[in-house]
């Protein structure tokens, strides 16, 4: 269940999902998805409640899939939703786990009024030695409509990448 236009729908991909897949397809980029352990409520006002929740309690919940060797990479593209102005708890929990010194990050993000929130700085204060590359907001809502930007955002990420 996604936010959309100021109600709730049932999306089959979400759209943090659908703008990563654009940027996969774009660079060529590997892919791994952070999945919580526990699912949350389909009911979109329900998740917003235990996102809250966990908000309030700085939780960490563990996720499904193991660590990818995050060493064989010099750039890592990291895009998360915006849940209540900031990062979910287990995108969190992600980077609580890894060590991106030195890494090259461009970030990226799906919301739906509140562009980045507080996760820029969040992000910058838990990997501070990694090297932040230009980053990219699209309202959810928009992501279908903004495949050139986000494309074009992609593919010039990756090539300052290879020149920092």
């Amino acid at each position: 269940m996604n936010y959309w236009h100021g109600d709730t729908t049932n999306l089959a991909v979400g759209n943090t999902a659908r703008m990563a897949k654009i940027i996969q397809e774009a660079t060529g980029a590997d892919g791994w998805e952070i999945q919580p352990v526990h699912s949350y409520p389909f009911d979109y006002r329900q998740t917003t409640a235990e996102a809250q929740k966990e908000q309030e309690a700085d939780a960490r919940p563990e996720f499904k899939l193991p660590m990818p060797d995050l060493a064989q990479y010099d750039l890592i593209i990291f895009g998360h939703p915006i849940w209540l102005s900031e990062m979910p708890m287990v995108v969190r929990t992600f980077l609580d786990k890894s060590n991106l010194s030195g890494k090259k990050i461009a970030h990226f993000c799906t919301h739906e009024g509140s562009g980045f929130g507080g996760s820029e700085s969040d992000l910058k204060a838990r990997q501070p030695r990694a090297i932040y590359l230009p980053s990219l907001a699209i309202a959810g809502t928009q992501v279908g409509s903004s495949t050139k930007t986000i494309q074009n955002w992609a593919k010039k990420t990756i090539s300052a990448g290879e020149n920092k």
